[in-house]
């Protein structure tokens, strides 16, 4: 049986969903396992001890977030080489995100047969612009797309697979600047205290340690830490955080993933 098991952070919680449904497909195999394991905690598991990788990241200005980066810095290359599936979470475009991935990870003898990119809610558009429909949704038919990737990377796994790098997308070049901007400014995050419990939620989950607790115990907010995933803002219980200092706001990817 092949044991697969999938690496992937998730800030809003768009790239976990599409990889907990990757787990489903796979665990519903007759001839496959699969594991889930987020970059953001320490590795508790063996990687070596898998037949294949399943590798996903939100695109962060069209490039891997810092998790990943930092995850793999971090990993010793590994003692035998391992397929891969690499996937991105977007919500415009992903340009060269998964080329990116797979010159990192080939570095840990992990070697790209297989990648793809799913349009999900934009953790960053539904907050700075909640009026466009498409930053709150996922692409068409997104769970048959998965179940048919899966399908794709475990028949180049029981093959004869090579690995390769995705090619360079001309089109970052126009983006360029959008980009340097994306990855320049950060928005500041406001503690709305009326609406604020103290739960310290917000502080405990974050990946980047960019909020602390006040001398009032309220969450205060480290600009420098902070890599505009927003998972403090959409997963708090009370709408207390914002990107606005007057008001909060009024819907948030909390709310959708509770349909899914």
């Amino acid at each position: 049986m092949k044991k697969i098991l999938i690496l992937y952070f998730s800030g809003a919680g768009a790239t976990q969903n599409s990889a907990k449904y990757m787990q489903n497909c796979i665990n519903n195999m007759t001839d496959c396992s699969a594991d889930m394991h987020s970059m953001e905690k320490d590795l508790e598991k063996d990687i070596n001890n898998y037949d294949a990788l399943i590798i996903g990241t939100p695109c962060y200005h069209c490039t891997p977030c810092l998790t990943l980066l930092n995850f793999f810095k971090r990993l010793t290359k590994l003692v035998n080489p391992k397929p891969a599936m690499v996937f991105n979470s977007y919500s415009l475009w992903s340009l060269n995100t998964n080329r990116i991935t797979a010159k990192i990870i080939k570095e840990k003898n992990i070697a790209t047969v297989y990648d793809t990119a799913y349009r999900s809610p934009a953790s960053d558009g539904s907050l700075i612009a909640p009026f466009i429909k498409r930053f709150f949704k996922f692409e068409k038919n997104i769970y048959g797309k998965i179940k048919a990737d899966c399908d794709k990377f475990l028949a180049a796994v029981n093959g004869q697979y090579k690995g390769y790098i995705p090619h360079f997308k001309l089109s970052s070049i126009i983006n360029a600047p959008n980009k340097l901007m994306g990855h320049l400014i950060t928005f500041n995050i406001y503690t709305h205290k009326d609406k604020c419990v103290k739960c310290g939620k917000c502080i405990s989950r974050c990946p980047h340690n960019a909020l602390y607790s006040d001398n009032k115990n309220y969450p205060a907010f480290i600009r420098t830490k902070c890599e505009n995933c927003y998972r403090c803002i959409h997963n708090c219980p009370k709408n207390a955080l914002s990107l606005s200092r007057h008001k909060t706001h009024v819907k948030t990817l909390r709310e959708i993933y509770k349909t899914i």
